[in-house]
């Protein structure tokens, strides 16, 4: 199922391109900030997301730049009033894949989706090799002394969170911010059962974990 980010401050506008969306049958998750859209499309999938350029936190340009700096490969829609061609070139350099200026017709945003959903996927994979682990962050598939490792959608978050930041100290605060779903009983607790799963899974016997506890202020990723 084809899951895609919007991110809009309007909220009649946001809904509404919500519900049309969603009546096509595509997965819908909305934010209406650019810090939190930046930190979504870092640390979870999506097939598209669909971005304004005014917003607060961050704005859909700063957003597209850093995402695709740090080698991001999602569908860029930008959604925006901004309508200039030199703001247009501004966009596409930054790493949008298309433009559409407000006001729209729904039919035409709905075509622009189709339009590029329907082009090849980027056929290099990001490999990233830890240790004994193998993960695969463009079909996001981890396999451990060469075999498949079976995780959930969250135990892979994490995981995916920790490689991107290897060496980085995560507080628990910040793995529930950053890991845990918004209607999920979040706890400090929670955090250290799915660090354990993780670990468990991830794991070689009789070596010690790739991810390290640092007393007093959480875990990180090291070799």
């Amino acid at each position: 199922m084809t899951k895609i980010l919007l991110v809009e401050d309007n909220e009649s506008l946001a809904e509404a391109v919500t519900e049309a969306l969603g009546a096509r049958g595509y997965v819908v998750d909305h934010v209406a900030n650019g810090t939190d859209a930046l930190d979504r499309l870092l640390h979870y999938h999506y097939d598209l997301a669909i971005l304004d350029w005014m917003l607060p936190g961050m704005t859909g340009l700063e957003i597209c730049t850093r995402y695709r700096a740090s080698g991001g490969q999602v569908l860029i829609l930008m959604l925006t009033g901004k309508e200039k061609i030199s703001e247009k070139e501004e966009a596409f350099d930054s790493g949008a894949d298309e433009y559409l200026t407000k006001p729209f017709h729904t039919r035409e945003l709905l075509v622009r989706i189709r339009a590029l959903l329907r082009r090849p996927p980027n056929l290099t994979d990001q490999i990233t090799e830890i240790g004994y682990l193998r993960i695969n962050l463009t079909n996001r598939s981890v396999t451990k002394q060469g075999e498949l490792v079976d995780l959930t959608a969250s135990e892979y978050a994490m995981l995916e969170l920790f490689v991107k930041n290897k060496g980085k100290i995560f507080s628990f605060a910040e793995l529930l911010e950053r890991v845990f779903n918004t209607d999920e009983m979040a706890s400090d607790e929670a955090v250290r059962q799915r660090v354990m799963r993780l670990r468990k899974k991830i794991d070689v016997n009789d070596q010690e974990s790739l991810i390290k506890t640092i007393k007093g202020l959480g875990y990180k990723l090291e070799i």
